[in-house]
This record gives structure tokens, sequence and C-alpha cells, in this order.
């Protein structure tokens, strides 16, 4: 018999590491190789097993055996405690069951189609789960934690950001592609305007704030003149938020002082920053194009 009790949250939290001090491991174990065999055999990869949010799912199976709290689901409950335990998940979904038998026959019934349990247990953006097990009642109760860690959902997301010159020449085609369709010259890359703002970026990021003047108060028009760059005019762009050039690119062309800072003729030269990780608004990326016209021509 399976009584499905529980459905899924989209919330966001990242992971302690301390090991659930129970003798519920080995059924632990033996879930998690059930479920990623399903998982398999959709051509999905496999999950992970979480100590915190095991410890978290156990928890919760704990009261339950004990009457107290209700079997309905609790996933904003869920998500509470694993982000005091230091749980940041970018999606994180908690199934509640009653459910006889052992693990695989358990597993089976829930991956079968029509099941509303197979949709989130086959689910392809989770990469660990957390599992509580209570046998005191006369059908024993499973809490089920499903989650995409920050951590991973990062990672992942700027994979394709980690090589600087080619992110930077794929910015610049993007770029020279919106310039081209308005009849506008391309830019050219430019290493100071480069250094500019990738240290706009990085500061950005160890510092916590975002705008285009620093704390101190100094412009872009300064800190291009710092990196050696004599500029007769300079302008900035910035963004935060954005996992891919093509997204940030149709933001700043959605906006009209963006947009007229990517099209405009006045500049010939161009350079691109970009920082992204963890500081203390949480995870942030940071995206910033310096763009200038130099008062006299100069050497790199």
């Amino acid at each position: 018999m399976i009584s499905v009790l529980l459905l899924s949250l989209v919330t966001r939290h990242l992971s302690l590491v301390t090991p659930p001090s129970d003798e519920y491991q080995p059924t632990r174990q033996a879930f998690l190789e059930r479920i990623n065999a399903a998982r398999a055999a959709a051509g999905l990869h496999g999950l992970s097993l979480s100590e915190t949010l095991s410890i978290v799912a156990q928890e919760r199976a704990v009261q339950l055996a004990a009457g107290k709290g209700s079997l309905k689901p609790s996933p904003d409950e869920a998500s509470r405690r694993a982000h005091l335990k230091g749980y940041e998940s970018w999606v994180l979904s908690e199934i509640v069951a009653e459910a006889d038998g052992d693990p695989a026959t358990v597993v089976s019934n829930w991956s079968q189609p029509g099941n509303g349990l197979a949709s989130e247990i086959l689910a392809a953006n989770y990469g660990e789960m957390g599992l509580g097990v209570s046998f005191s009642r006369p059908v024993p109760v499973y809490v089920l934690i499903l989650s995409l860690s920050w951590d991973d959902f990062f990672a992942d997301a700027t994979r394709s950001l980690r090589d600087p010159e080619s992110w930077r020449q794929r910015m610049l085609a993007a770029v020279n592609k919106e310039r081209a369709v308005k009849g506008v010259p391309p830019l050219k890359r430019e290493p100071r305007l480069d250094r500019a703002a990738q240290a706009h970026a990085d500061d950005m990021l160890k510092r916590s704030y975002y705008s285009h003047d620093t704390p101190e108060g100094k412009s872009a028009m300064a800190r291009v003149q710092s990196a050696g760059y004599i500029a007769y005019e300079a302008g900035e762009n910035i963004a935060r938020g954005q996992f891919s050039i093509d997204e940030v690119v149709r933001g700043w062309m959605g906006s009209p002082q963006h947009r007229e800072h990517l099209l405009s003729p006045e500049f010939i030269d161009v350079g691109f920053g970009l920082a992204f990780g963890r500081n203390s608004t949480g995870y942030t990326i940071l995206w910033v194009q310096d763009f200038a016209r130099p008062r006299v021509k100069s050497r790199s």
C-alpha cells in the first residue's frame, strides 16, 4: 500500500556536512540505489545522498511517527530547517509517503507512470536527496527530500563562462552583430578596457556592491584612464544576474541608456569584464562593458 501525501516546492538554499546519527543509513543507501536505477533507466543522471537533507528528513519522520504534526506535506518547513542547517537549494521538493515493502518495491511503485511521485523522482533538475525513515507505525513512514543545491546550480550555470577569452570573443560578436543591424561600425577589443572592466567586475563582487561608481566615488572614466587608456569619452554598461551572453545583451538592448552606449558610433574600442561567485548578497554574476574613444592614438 502506498499513500502519497506530498508534492513539491521551489525555494533557494546549501549544505553543512554532519552525518545523521541513526541506524537508517543502509536504508538510505538502498533507496538511493533504487532511485538512481530508475533514473538511469529514464536516461537521467544519478543523485547523491546529502547528509544535511537526511537530517532534516529524519527529524520530520520522527515527529510524524510520534504523532506530532500532520502527514500533509510541509515544504516551507523543510526549506526553513535546511536553511537553519546551512543548506541552500536552488530547487527543493519534499515527498512524504506511507509505504509497505522493501526499498525495491517502494521505489518501483513510486516510479510507475501515472503515480504522482514519478514526476518528482524522475525530474532532471535534482542533484541530491535526503531520506527520513520511521518504522514505529503500522505502515512505515518515509520523508524524501530532493534538491539541487545553489552550489551545483551555479557551477553548472557558469560553466560556459570560465574561459575569459572565449566568452569575451562571443560577447564582442554579439555586440557587433547588434551594431551591424543598425549600420554602425564594429567595435574592437582593447586590452586596457578589458582590464578596467574586469577590475570593476571583480571589485563589485568582492565588496558586494552594484554601481557604476565605486564606494569611493571612482567613475568609469577614471577607471579607464587608470588602466592607461587616455579617453576622449567613455561609457559603461553593467548588469547582474544573467547567465548567458544572449540574455545580458538582450537586457542591455532593452534599456535605452545601455542601448545608446552599445550602438554609439562615437565609441570605437570596447572591453569586457565578468565576475561571479558568492559574496554578502549571496550568489551573483556581474557583467561590465567599457566603451571608449581615445583622445590620441595610443599603444596597448
